[in-house]
């Protein structure tokens, strides 16, 4: 993975979480993960994989798509989906 798309995903979840109104411990609860791991995925001290980002994005009702159209948009423009 980039780390420009790792910014984004990382940065585009925590935004999810908070607009949503979870805890990173009640997120890392719904996806069997520590809130100390959520906060190090939210922070890219550590890379989310694969099978986490796909739990993550049910526990926040939302697609990877819909997660990424939610990145800030100097991340969106970095990967090619916003000029």
């Amino acid at each position: 993975m980039s780390d420009a798309l790792a910014l984004a995903i990382a940065r585009a979840i925590r935004a999810e979480r908070s607009r949503v109104g979870l805890t990173q411990e009640e997120l890392g609860e719904r996806v069997g993960l520590h809130r100390a791991t959520v906060g190090a995925i939210e922070t890219m001290t550590r890379h989310v994989y694969a099978h986490e980002l796909a739990d993550i994005c049910d526990a926040l009702d939302v697609t990877l798509d819909e997660l990424l159209a939610k990145a800030p948009k100097t991340d969106r423009r970095k990967l090619g989906f916003d000029r």
